[in-house]
């Protein structure tokens, strides 16, 4: 039996063998609903009591109840029987919608169940599953109001799985889950592609919420979706975190188990997402997936979004890459406007940020940047080369440029892929024959190397040296290839365009124009285009390269490459 009693202004509850005391007053304390069986029947009086009409405390009765508590709930679970315990709503659950205090649902409640322990893969113990009718039904788990969180479940087969909407939608929590596939890491087999049914969705205004918290026992695993496994939609939906997932891989971090589309999708003004971190355990593994790893784009309020030391391609170590963890399309691309419209690109979303990432295995570019994105920074990636120096080449390009401006390329490793930089006015996808201005993109101080293709960095005409006959009005300013010649001894003489800033480079032996192997100085020529930049008299390499960089912050192809001979 389940009893409610009021003793002095305080309301006590005995809820399946636990007793909670709560305050009436506004600083109640937290109410706690035991959901102690599997089926799907409504609260019988919403009363403060969790009770349907067979004297059971169900999920969907608990959700109910929790909605009209007067402060904090937790949902926890005590179902008998042995294994995994599996709750099938037969409509939607109710909206997580308590502004008082939150609600919070913990699966790791259930006897038996245990957080993970992995410090780079998931081997938790979950033995609550929530299992919907398939991607074409109804919704999941819904939050409309703050301070919920969801733990410790395996949840699949919605339409949304995981929802956070609306400007209320605030400081939620997913940690420690399992989402999209079934308990034992398989595919749900009712999964197939359907427009919008992604796994995780924030939208529509809902901002400072976190899909995975540091801490190994965080740890969540989303995969397996019918569209794209984290989505973001709409203006206002802002400051939200996707930190320390595995996104497309099953809990082992090996084998595949891809999203339909892409692993992290962030759309349509949403505004300051990180997806990774710098910190320990702010990482996600995004690998597996069928289009792109993460892909940030469409709108001109879509800025200020960052994608920051994750592995994508890669298993759970960031230093194995195999068929299983190779995302199909992109790594991570930015894409501007859906399209064009055979017209020139205007500016789209930009201020993005991409740092500090493994990008390999891709089966096209490591990064691709199209249709207007502007203004954004990518730096310090290992792009196609992993941390430990084995080659995990993206199949077609290392970063591929398409009617952009103003990106940043500075300070990354591009290395392997089946092409280094390359630099277009027309967009491919869809196709545009009419080109775009695209200008001030700049690269500094990248290592490019050991990629197919004659040009290291390759600005359209492709596969042509922009020298003083070779060029194009629309991309970066139609900047020419500095020319090196030897100098004094210890220093090599370049002539490029008044006032450009040189970089010098120690080549690679594999072409005649780059790539570049090491960062030797840099130094700015003067009104005459003439500069001179001294290297080391004791290094035994005598082989340079060169990029130069206009006002504009234009940067041009590699120059031809210089030799040296020893000094005697």
């Amino acid at each position: 039996m389940k009893h409610a009693w009021h003793l002095l202004g305080v309301t006590s509850l005995l809820v399946s063998g636990s007793l909670t005391l709560h305050a009436s007053a506004a600083h109640a304390a937290t109410t706690t609903f035991t959901v102690d069986g599997s089926g799907d029947a409504s609260d019988q009086v919403i009363d403060g009591v969790c009770a349907t009409a067979q004297n059971s405390c169900t999920l969907r009765a608990a959700m109910e109840e929790a909605n009209m508590a007067p402060g904090a709930v937790r949902i926890e679970f005590a179902i008998a029987g042995a294994g995994v315990q599996t709750i099938t709503p037969a409509t939607a659950l109710p909206v997580l919608a308590n502004a008082a205090g939150g609600i919070t649902i913990d699966g790791f409640t259930q006897l038996g169940t245990s957080a993970n322990t992995d410090p780079l893969a998931d081997n938790a113990v979950r033995l609550i599953e929530i299992a919907g009718p398939g991607p074409s039904g109804f919704d999941g788990i819904q939050m409309t109001s703050s301070n919920n969180v969801v733990r410790g479940i395996v949840i699949h087969g919605f339409r949304h799985t995981i929802w956070m909407y609306q400007p209320t939608s605030g400081n939620n929590i997913l940690e420690g889950s399992l989402v999209g596939l079934l308990p034992d890491g398989s595919l749900d087999p009712l999964v197939h592609l359907v427009s919008g049914s992604s796994c995780v969705v924030i939208q529509s205004g809902a901002h400072d919420n976190r899909i995975g918290v540091p801490g190994d026992a965080n740890r969540n695993v989303i995969s397996g979706c019918a569209h794209q496994g984290v989505a973001f939609y709409n203006g206002g939906t802002t400051r939200n975190f996707v930190q320390n997932n595995i996104v497309g891989l099953d809990p082992t971090g090996t084998q595949r188990r891809p999203s339909v589309s892409h692993g992290i999708d962030v759309n349509t003004f949403t505004t300051k997402t990180m997806i990774g971190g710098l910190n320990p355990g702010e990482r996600n593994v995004v690998s597996g997936n069928n289009q792109e790893g993460v892909e940030i784009s469409h709108g001109t309020g879509t800025i200020n979004n960052s994608i920051v030391g994750n592995f994508i391609g890669t298993d759970v170590t960031g230093l194995v890459a195999t068929p299983a963890t190779q995302n199909k399309l992109h790594g991570v691309r930015l894409e501007g406007k859906a399209n064009c419209n055979n017209a020139p690109c205007g500016l789209d979303e930009g201020f993005e940020t991409v740092t500090d990432n493994v990008i390999v295995n891709s089966g096209m570019a490591g990064v691709w940047i199209d249709k207007g994105v502007h203004d954004s920074l990518i730096a310090r990636n290992r792009i196609g080369v992993m941390a430990n120096g084995v080659a995990a080449p993206n199949v077609q390009f290392g970063i591929r440029l398409e009617a952009v401006t103003r990106i940043s390329i500075a300070d990354n490793e591009i290395a392997f892929n089946g092409r280094g930089i390359q630099l277009f006015s027309n967009t491919t996808n869809p196709a545009n024959a009419v080109p775009s201005p695209s200008n001030g993109n700049h690269f500094s101080r990248n290592l490019i190397h050991d990629n197919g293709g004659a040009l290291g960095i390759d600005l359209l005409p492709m596969s042509t040296v922009n020298d003083a006959t070779h060029g194009n009005v629309n991309v970066n300013d139609d900047i020419r290839i500095p020319v090196l010649s030897q100098a004094v001894a210890g220093a090599v003489h370049v002539q490029t365009c008044a006032d450009c800033i040189v970089e010098l480079f120690v080549a690679t032996p594999l072409t005649n124009f780059g790539g570049s192997s090491a960062f030797v100085g840099t130094a700015t020529a003067d009104a005459t285009g003439n500069v001179q930049i001294s290297f080391s008299t004791n290094t035994a390499v005598r082989k340079f390269t060169a990029t130069a960089t206009n006002s504009n912050g234009s940067t041009s192809e590699f120059a031809r490459n210089i030799s040296i001979p020893s000094a005697p």
